[in-house]
């Protein structure tokens, strides 16, 4: 019985720190939609998003550092906090070097947080495919997130995008919602 309460204690305390250790501005993954507007409130923003039940929930202005983002927490079939999204507002073609920037800017935000461990894809206006997220910079030496940065062409614009995916919780299997019926009935 010792063995088992130790087996199920050792389980329950890696499952909690995996969804612990990181997050967004001590928003950890793992945490449910409403906890998540909770200290998002606690940080002084007011999210949008947050009674429409939908994939995410978002802080309209964010300053990353010197950089004024938007970032959309996303939710999992359970409703947890599994990733997160920066992007950048989206400017025509002839402002593509400010992007560029923006893009320098927030991966060089991004490695002193995760690290320089990373992988980049020489990318250049002529390599950029709409509708796609055009890797630039991918941190490499996190077990459980994927890390990147990218820029994206969309409708005539561009914007530069961050992404942080807790593997885990991505491809958590969604729990049952239907409760098992009693075996005994009192009638």
């Amino acid at each position: 019985m010792k063995k088992f309460f130790i087996s199920i204690l050792t389980v329950f305390i890696a499952h909690s720190w995996a969804q612990t250790t990181s997050g967004f501005a001590d928003i950890n993954f793992g945490l449910d939609r409403e906890s998540v507007i909770e200290d998002i409130m606690k940080l002084g923003y007011d999210p949008l998003g947050a009674s429409d039940g939908g994939d995410r929930v978002v802080i309209p202005v964010y300053m990353m550092a010197d950089l004024p983002v938007q970032v959309d927490f996303l939710f999992n079939k359970n409703d947890k906090f599994y990733a997160f999204e920066i992007r950048t507002g989206r400017m025509e073609a002839d402002r593509l070097p400010k992007v560029f920037e923006a893009l320098d800017y927030m991966s060089d935000q991004f490695a002193l947080k995760y690290g320089n461990k990373i992988k980049v894809t020489e990318l250049q206006e002529a390599d950029i495919k709409p509708g796609v997220h055009n890797l630039y910079k991918q941190w490499i030496s996190h077990k459980t997130l994927n890390i990147y940065t990218a820029v994206i062409f969309k409708d005539g614009r561009y914007y530069t995008i961050g992404s942080v995916t807790n593997r885990n919780l991505a491809k958590e299997p969604q729990k049952s919602t239907t409760k098992t019926s009693s075996k005994h009935s009192f009638y």
